[in-house]
C-alpha cells in the first residue's frame, strides 16, 4: 500500500509539474507503465538546452533552418519579461502557450518596426518549439511533456504567382542601361522556370549543369534532396550567357529589385490581401508588382507547369516537394482556372472517343 501511495504521489507531482490534468484515466495509464519519475524538467535549463540543440543541428540542416532556430531563441528570450511564470520546461503548459501566442501576435517588434507576427509566422515558431522539446524528450533530457494544446496555427497564404505571359513581359524588358537589374531579372526568370528556392539559385554553378542531357542536377540545401531539373524555355539561353554561373545577388537586394521589374512590366492588377494576427484581421490592397518576392519563383514554376497539364506527381519529383499537401500549397489556381482545366480535359476525352 505504501508503495502504491508513493507511486501515486510521484504521478500527481509529475502531472502538476507538466501542466497535465491528473484524470483517473491518466493515473491508471501511468500506473500501468510503472516507470520512474527521476527526471525533472525544471532541472534542465531550457535556454542552455536550446543552445546545445542549435549546435547539434548545425552540421546536418541548412543555414536557413539554423536561422529559424535562432529566431525561436530570440522570441523565447523576448517573452521572458511578459510571462507570468519562469520560461522553463516545467512551465510548458496551457498558460505558457496562451501568453506566448499573445506575445507573438501583439508584442513582438519586427525588424521593420511593426508590431506582432502574422498567423503563419507565429505558427512556425510554435512548430519549431515543439520540435525542439520533442527532441529533448526523445534524447531523455527531460521527461514527456504533453504539448497537445500547443496548436500550430496557420492560414492559406495569399502569395501570388506570375503567369507565363507576365514572365515574358519581364524577360522582354529593355534593361541594357542597368546591368544589375538585368542580372537580377535573369536570376528571377531562371527561378521561375526551374522552381529552385533562392538558396539554391544563389549557389547554382557550372558543377550542377549537365549539358549532355540539358539538366540541372543538385541537392537542395533546405531539405538535402537530390533533384534533376530540365533546362526549359529561357533557362538554357540565360545560363549560357553567364557561362553557367549565375550572378550572386544578396537576398535583400533581390527581393527589393524584382519588385521594380514587375513595376516596369506594368503588373498593376489590384489584389486584396486579408491576413490574420490573432483574432484580428488586416485588409490591404496591393498592386501585383508590390507582392513579388523570391518565393514567387517557385510558386510560378509549380503553378504554370501544373496548369500546362504536367502531372502533379512527376512535377513533385522536379520541385522536390515531399508530400502532395505541401506541393498543393504552392499551386495558385483560382476557380476560373480550375473550371477551364476540367473543360479542356473533357474536350480532349471527347475527341479521343
Amino acid at each position: 500500500m505504501i508503495k502504491i501511495t508513493s507511486k501515486l504521489g510521484d504521478i500527481l507531482t509529475y502531472a502538476k509539474e507538466n501542466g497535465i490534468d491528473p484524470t483517473v484515466e491518466f493515473v491508471l495509464l501511468e500506473l500501468e507503465k510503472n516507470r520512474e519519475y527521476g527526471l525533472r524538467p525544471n532541472r534542465v535549463d531550457m535556454f542552455e538546452a536550446l543552445e546545445r540543440y542549435i549546435l547539434e543541428k548545425t552540421p546536418s540542416v541548412s543555414a536557413d533552418q539554423i536561422k529559424d532556430y535562432r529566431t525561436l531563441r530570440k522570441h523565447l528570450n523576448g517573452f521572458k519579461k511578459y510571462s507570468s511564470q519562469p520560461v522553463t520546461f516545467r512551465n510548458l503548459n496551457l498558460t505558457f502557450y496562451n501568453e506566448f501566442m499573445d506575445y507573438l501576435f501583439h508584442k513582438v517588434v519586427k525588424p521593420n518596426g511593426t508590431i506582432g507576427l502574422l498567423t503563419n509566422s507565429a505558427g512556425k515558431i510554435i512548430r519549431l518549439l515543439k520540435g525542439f522539446v520533442n527532441y529533448q524528450i526523445v534524447k531523455g533530457v527531460i521527461p514527456p511533456i504533453d504539448l497537445r494544446n500547443f496548436k500550430v496555427v496557420e492560414e492559406e497564404t495569399d502569395a501570388i504567382y506570375l503567369s507565363e505571359k507576365e514572365l515574358a513581359a519581364i524577360y522582354e524588358l529593355d534593361l541594357s542601361g542597368d546591368k544589375q537589374l538585368e542580372e537580377i531579372r535573369d536570376v528571377f526568370i531562371t527561378g521561375c522556370f526551374t522552381g529552385l528556392r533562392y538558396s539554391d539559385l544563389s549557389t547554382l554553378s557550372p558543377e550542377h549543369i549537365d549539358l549532355d542531357n540539358e539538366n540541372i542536377n543538385l541537392k537542395q540545401r533546405k531539405v538535402h534532396k537530390a533533384v534533376v531539373i530540365p533546362m526549359i524555355d529561357y533557362v538554357p539561353e540565360i545560363l549560357k550567357k553567364y557561362n553557367y554561373d549565375l550572378p550572386k545577388i544578396p537576398r535583400y537586394m533581390f527581393n527589393e529589385k524584382i519588385k521594380e521589374l514587375g513595376r516596369r512590366a506594368k503588373l498593376r492588377q489590384k489584389i486584396e490581401i486579408v491576413r490574420k494576427k490573432g483574432n484580428e484581421r488586416e485588409k490591404k490592397v496591393y498592386e501585383k508588382w508590390e507582392m513579388i518576392s523570391s518565393h514567387t519563383c517557385r510558386r510560378s514554376f509549380c503553378t504554370n507547369m501544373y496548369l500546362s497539364g504536367f502531372p502533379a506527381g512527376e512535377l513533385m519529383r522536379i520541385s522536390g516537394h515531399k508530400s502532395p499537401a505541401a506541393f498543393m500549397r504552392y499551386i495558385k489556381v483560382d476557380n476560373q482556372q480550375a473550371a477551364k482545366r476540367l473543360k479542356e480535359l473533357r474536350a480532349k476525352l471527347a475527341n479521343l472517343g
